[in-house]
């Protein structure tokens, strides 16, 4: 299994990769790295309860969109 990057921790310009590990046929096959927008939220928790070691797309439990991020909103 590969180890989680940069990319998966942390936000660049506001979006990262998903750091949700993937499997095929019981062996590791990568990450999600669909867009992430931060990390899980109290509310991703009802969507996905798995293991999330760093940023999560919304499928995964994160934040749906940067926006609060371009607008420098919280």
């Amino acid at each position: 299994m590969s180890r989680c990057g940069k990319c998966h921790m942390e936000l660049t310009d506001g979006v990262g990769k998903c750091s949700v590990p993937m499997w095929c046929n019981g062996l590791p096959a990568g990450f999600c790295d669909e867009p992430a927008y931060g990390e899980p939220t109290k509310d991703g928790k009802l969507r996905y309860s798995g293991y999330v070691p760093g940023l999560a797309c919304y499928c995964h439990g994160g934040p749906k969109s940067n926006q609060r991020y371009v607008e420098g909103t919280e």
